[in-house]
């Protein structure tokens, strides 16, 4: 359940050499140089234009990856225009480079970054998948956040995000989930990010796998019912939100009535369960995932049953037969 993504405001060259260096296969070409400097972007530049002149809205604040166009380049120069080429482009704060596929790193690149204090790494990587990789950790790191009171739990590979106020019964109905073998992934403190059309929800790294019942106080779910019971990260599908009954307000009854919330820009269906003594909330929040599946899957069961009945009751007038006519007067067919 641990938020295990750095801040971004925080977020160094040596961190991502610590995270992510393994997955690149990144070496450092030049040890210690440039560790502590920020990682000011979660985009990469391939600084191609840049080395032949054109620095117009060159994008220093990002990575940049020499390929094997950007070194093939740099080697067909002549050593004072090469030396040139890359002068232009450290003359912007240029923080990090990675050159991929464990091409010869030119002499005049190695005394731009050492002169400019940029960390300078080699993998031999082809440059696709590593760029790819690279995107798509950074995108996490520098996307969207917030924080919502709630409790997240994977119910049948669907991320149900629990939400009500305080002391109405998330965690007690969620503890029941993880008593029928789902996974819980965070209590209380649920960290949102959005990616893309996704959002991804992650727990507090203070926290744990810890659950506050009242009554009980705090209890660690990973101790109680393992491993399999926990989950590090789940993609949020829909939200289902615990609501004191109110006889003043209107409850969807038919289930033609589909609700839908924001997060971060991003929309999603939202449940709205009444709480009411005796109700059991953790078998209708299980329902509710399954329900979800179910809808995700195509026409909803409530509208496929609005169909049928419409459609029965059609037919129903068809098939009535034609009655007198109230004013009395006999009804001659022809």
């Amino acid at each position: 359940m641990r938020d295990r993504y750095p801040e971004p405001e925080q977020f160094t060259v040596r961190e991502l050499y610590q995270r992510l260096g393994g997955k690149l296969r990144l070496r450092p070409v030049l040890g210690e140089l440039g560790m502590d400097r920020k990682v000011c972007s979660g985009d990469i530049s391939r600084p191609g234009l840049g080395l032949t002149g054109y620095v117009h809205k060159f994008l220093y604040e990002r990575i940049q990856i020499f390929g094997e166009t950007e070194i093939t380049y740099l080697d067909q120069l002549d050593p004072a225009s090469r030396e040139e080429a890359l002068v232009r482009i450290f003359q912007f704060p240029i923080y990090c480079c990675i050159v991929t596929k464990d091409l010869t790193v030119p002499e005049e690149l190695l005394r731009a970054a050492d002169e400019a204090d940029a960390a300078l790494f080699s993998s031999p990587r082809d440059t696709t998948p590593l760029i790819h990789d690279l995107c798509d950790y950074l995108g996490v790191i520098f996307a969207p956040m917030k924080s919502v009171h709630g409790t997240l739990v994977d119910v049948f590979g669907i991320g149900l995000l629990c939400t009500g106020r305080s002391a109405i019964g998330k965690s007690e109905a969620v503890l029941g989930l993880v008593e029928r073998g789902h996974r819980l992934v965070a209590d209380d403190n649920v960290r949102i990010r959005r990616t893309g059309d996704t959002l991804l929800g992650t727990g507090d790294s203070l926290m744990g796998y810890h659950m506050e019942i009242r009554g009980l106080g705090m209890v660690d779910v990973a101790a109680l019912y393992g491993i399999k019971a926990v989950k590090d990260r789940q993609q949020i599908e829909i939200e289902v939100r615990l609501q004191d009954w109110s006889e003043d307000l209107r409850y969807d009854r038919a289930g033609l009535d589909e609700k839908r919330t924001t997060i971060l820009g991003l929309e999603i269906p939202l449940v709205v369960l009444p709480v009411l003594p005796g109700r059991n909330l953790t078998l209708l929040l299980e329902v509710a995932a399954m329900n979800h599946l179910l809808n995700k899957g195509g026409d909803s069961p409530a509208r496929l049953l609005n169909k049928q009945l419409i459609r029965r009751m059609e037919n129903t007038e068809q098939d009535e037969p034609e009655r007198p006519s109230d004013s009395g007067e006999e009804v001659v067919r022809g």
